[in-house]
């Protein structure tokens, strides 16, 4: 297993990146990526799970740098007990988190779902895949919607 420290400097050579890049992006000091990269000593916390996401899924690191401080924490209203995403019920837990995860995924792209986004998507699971002009059709009644 690698160490923290070799962990860091790979990370850092993938990416082609400074520390104080990667300090930004773990939302720490300079001085404290140069001591975990010194092995001085080990990140806790939430850096070590960026640090371990940042390793295992090269998606991570575009998301994370497309974000800037002043701009709003996304969220996405849900119920793991529920199986609910914005009050729309999902029939089971794979379909729930087939759905969640493929909307937060699509967030990170600028998407903004609405309510009937979500029960778009909820539909698709009971009635099967739509055509695309079904789907073009959705894409414009949304669209048509916002710039109202």
């Amino acid at each position: 297993m690698k160490s923290t420290a070799a962990t860091l400097k790979q990370i850092r050579q993938h990416y082609r990146i400074s520390q104080a890049q990667l300090a930004k992006l773990l939302n720490t000091s300079v001085r404290t990526v140069q001591h975990w990269e010194q092995a001085d000593y080990q990140p806790s916390g939430a850096a070590v799970r960026l640090i371990q996401i940042l390793a295992a899924d090269d998606a991570v690191f575009p998301a994370l740098t497309q974000f800037k401080e002043d701009d709003q924490i996304m969220y996405l209203e849900h119920d793991d007990q529920k199986l609910t995403i914005m009050d729309v019920p999902f029939r089971n837990r794979k379909e729930y988190r087939a759905t969640l995860n493929a909307i937060i995924s699509n967030m990170y792209e600028g998407f903004e779902p609405t309510k009937r986004d979500i029960e778009d998507a909820s539909r698709f699971y009971e009635d099967g895949p739509i055509s695309a002009q079904e789907m073009l059709a959705t894409i414009q009644a949304s669209a048509d919607r916002k710039a109202e």
